[in-house]
């Protein structure tokens, strides 16, 4: 009876997860304008129709989700949600991440703290510890989003100071041809597609609503922690308000982004003995020791007992 009762829960706790996990990717891609009645009857918004073409999953889960936001933003202190939209901001997702990440903390607590007690349950466990795994759970569940998060903008901000070489030579290339610096820009981000381009799109965007080349890159360091690219963005800046040429800032920088990613390699390379120590320790040591020791432990042992082994 336990054990039918522990399948069908976890039948409907994996049902609803499914369904929160359609809502985190509908919610982590974009956001739904919420249309009013008046708008529909004055041809303002969507309409009836559209409202009815949206996928049955949207149009089901939408307040579903809506709900797991507001339970995520009420179980989030004040200072997390800053930490959070910064890891946010970090990863790319823009505005609409943080609304994706209240509603997958929620949804991970309300996981965390059901399925883990249910599989205590089932193991035979008292009511003290499936009670004290059911919090456990929850705050692993509320934990485990913002790793998540962390751990992408991480790789996010890896990714740009990979290809950040590449992309001032190519800028500097362009501009040696003739072309100005917004026009690089722009060709850089089609040639390089990634995280780098996402930035640097967003950063043409900027400039053709309005902000000025100096707002726009002060914005593009304030959205990545690379120091390259800030002390690359800072240069620029600099140049564009003393008059300085643009080649020559580029060809400087381009040189310098050269000559870091080469120290930054030979700085690798030397970690890596360091790096190999406790692999060697842990496996490779002790199985060359019975390799070679344990014949002659064998012999000595044999002498000492006075006897044969084997």
């Amino acid at each position: 009876m336990n054990t039918l009762l522990f399948a069908m829960s976890v039948v409907a706790v994996g049902g609803g997860l499914m369904m929160a996990a359609i809502g985190v990717g509908q919610t982590l891609t974009g956001r739904r304008a919420v249309t009013s009645a008046s708008e529909v009857l004055l041809g303002e918004g969507p309409g009836y129709s559209e409202e009815i073409d949206r996928p049955f999953s949207e149009r089901l889960l939408g307040p579903a989700w809506g709900s797991f936001r507001k339970m995520g933003r009420t179980l989030t202190p004040s200072w997390q949600m800053k930490r959070m939209r910064r890891n946010a901001q970090l990863a790319g997702m823009g505005p609409g991440g943080v609304e994706g990440i209240l509603a997958l903390k929620a949804a991970a607590v309300a996981a965390g703290a059901t399925l883990i007690p249910l599989a205590m349950a089932s193991l035979g466990a008292s009511f003290g510890p499936v009670v004290l795994w059911a919090v456990l759970g929850g705050a692993i569940g509320f934990f485990v989003p913002d790793l998540w998060v962390a751990k992408k903008g991480s790789a996010r901000q890896e990714d740009i100071r990979r290809t950040l070489p590449e992309t001032i030579d190519l800028m500097a290339i362009a501009v040696q041809a003739g072309m100005g610096l917004e026009g690089s820009i722009e060709l850089v981000a089609r040639k390089l597609p990634g995280a780098l381009g996402e930035e640097l799109q967003r950063l043409l965007q900027e400039i053709q609503l309005g902000s000025s080349r100096r707002q726009a890159l002060q914005k593009l360091r304030e959205r990545t922690e690379i120091t390259e690219l800030s002390t690359f963005a800072m240069a620029l800046i600099q140049a564009d308000t003393i008059g300085s040429p643009v080649a020559e800032v580029l060809q400087t920088h381009a040189f310098e982004m050269r000559l870091l990613r080469r120290q930054r390699a030979r700085e690798t390379a030397a970690k890596l003995p360091v790096k190999l120590l406790f692999p060697l320790l842990l496996t490779i040591f002790p199985a060359l020791m019975i390799i070679v020791i344990g014949p002659a432990m064998v012999t000595v042992i044999d002498a000492f007992s006075g006897g044969a082994l084997g």
